[in-house]
């Protein structure tokens, strides 16, 4: 992959994670459940965090972070996406929210197999890692809360 592509890749990466700040900022006005509303902000703000390491990339600055193993649950692999319209269910909430995160993990792991540097490749698993974190806790709340 030349450095033109690279950067495109890492600019959409930052479109995807401002789409994902807008969605849980969207989401949380419009939850009852205030343990869901205080969940999807400090999502909103992990987000905010992601896209900060990806501009960090473009300006030539990359951290290497702690991986850790993330559990998945595997629900939002059987589920069908949907977007947020005033009406939505929480259950849908929900579903939309756990298949954002899917389409995440799925990005970054592109991102990683097709990049050859070591230091970004550990950005790029950690950002899988971020992103399964958020997917298996909305996975567990769906489990706990919707499928019981």
């Amino acid at each position: 992959m030349d450095e033109k592509q690279f950067k495109e890749m890492i600019q959409f990466a930052i479109g995807r994670e401002i789409d994902a700040i807008n969605f849980y900022n969207q989401a949380n006005k419009m939850v009852k459940h205030s343990g869901t509303k205080e969940l999807f902000l400090d999502f909103m703000k992990q987000e905010e965090g992601h896209k900060k390491k990806l501009e960090g990339v473009l300006a030539g600055k990359v951290d290497v972070a702690k991986i850790e193993k993330v559990p998945n649950l595997k629900i939002s692999d059987y589920l069908v996406d949907g977007e947020l319209r005033p009406d939505i269910s929480y259950a849908d909430i929900l579903r939309i929210a756990m298949k954002r995160e899917e389409r995440s993990v799925k990005l970054y792991t592109d991102l990683k197999e097709q990049n050859q540097d070591a230091t970004l490749n550990n950005l790029f698993t950690f950002l899988v890692q971020e992103e399964s974190k958020h997917k298996y806790a909305l996975e567990k709340i769906y489990d706990d809360e919707i499928l019981k």
